[in-house]
């Protein structure tokens, strides 16, 4: 599911008081795996970023209708995001008890991550907390990095720090919620010859660029994107290379309100 996370924000802020988007997600032989919605409200001086993202059909039914819930919420200052709380839910059924003597039974299995950003000291702290049919587990940790973005308000603060949106060489960002022990992200040029090969339709008026997250995403080598976005900052199109044995998942925008 994290791929729909990645697809979904990278959104770039039109500064309006709402916008949303909407993609769907497909995958080889499995066709359509899944959804998910982006949202920006900003009111006065605060805003909020909501990503909701599910499964659906197969992938709904092997993961147990897994869902995802993904929200910064912080101030525009200067004409920026400036995230005060990042949180990440997951949450989906397990079976639970022994089938053989007929006490199984289905239960929520939901796992809350909030970071709370502390911008005056530097510092970042990570709240988990795991839940499984009423057992909690919680634990509190301070990050060893930090960074002054989360993932969400990094790239809808994208256009503020790219205006054309086009990478020439190499950028090195930062944000909590990427690679866990340095928040690094790596951005490359990315030929429109080469996004071709690899995704088909419309790509006129696109421009385009790779991402690697350094962490694996959704069983992929390297988490390696490649996108396609258009001149508002939305991104069209999207690839997930090399996942598993079946190939790559395919991302598209199939609705978007600004």
């Amino acid at each position: 599911m994290r791929i729909i996370f990645f697809i979904s924000i990278f959104v770039a802020t039109l500064l309006a008081k709402d916008i949303s988007a909407t993609y769907r997600v497909s995958f080889g032989i499995f066709g359509q795996i899944g959804i998910a919605t982006t949202s920006l409200h900003v009111k006065d001086r605060a805003y909020k970023i909501v990503i909701h993202a599910k499964s659906t059909g197969f992938a709904s039914f092997i993961s147990g209708g897994r869902e995802e819930w993904y929200e910064s919420d912080g101030k525009m200052v200067n004409g920026k995001l400036v995230p005060d709380i990042y949180k990440k839910v997951v949450k989906r059924s397990v079976n639970v008890g022994d089938v053989s003597n007929g006490t199984d039974r289905t239960v929520a299995k939901i796992y809350t991550l909030v970071y709370k950003f502390n911008h005056k000291a530097k510092t970042v702290t990570a709240i988990k907390i795991k839940m499984k049919d009423q057992h909690i587990d919680r634990d509190i940790e301070k990050l060893k990095f930090y960074a002054p973005n989360d993932l969400l308000s990094l790239f809808f603060n994208f256009k503020k720090l790219f205006p054309t949106l086009q990478i020439k060489k190499q950028h090195v960002l930062y944000a909590v919620g990427a690679d866990k022990d340095t928040g690094k992200i790596n951005l490359f040029p990315l030929a429109k010859k080469e996004f071709a090969s690899l995704i088909s339709g419309d790509l006129s008026g696109l421009k385009f660029m790779k991402v690697i997250l350094s962490d694996k995403i959704f069983a992929s080598k390297k988490g390696e994107l490649y996108l396609g976005l258009n001149d508002k900052g939305f991104c069209e199109k999207a690839v997930l290379k090399d996942v598993l044995l079946f190939g790559d998942i395919r991302g598209e925008l199939i609705e978007k309100n600004y």
